[in-house]
């Protein structure tokens, strides 16, 4: 049996975290299943906006950038 592989999940853009401007979560889990119980045991405020189903799964190196705004 294969071990089971980490993956880097990625919400950003609108309704993640929003304060001024929106912001960006990133979960290091085995599922999108444990990354959202993860999140919802740090951020539980924010789960009623939360876009829960607009995420991008890293497998691979990859950079991103989030702009500041006010």
């Amino acid at each position: 049996m294969k071990p089971k592989k980490l993956k880097l999940y990625v919400w950003d853009g609108h309704d993640v975290l929003p304060d001024y401007t929106s912001g960006m979560i990133c979960v290091y889990a085995y599922s999108i299943t444990q990354a959202l119980k993860l999140i919802e045991k740090k951020y539980s405020s924010y789960m009623n906006h939360f876009p829960v189903n607009d995420y991008k799964i890293i497998r691979k190196p990859e950079a991103f950038a989030i702009h500041g705004g006010g």
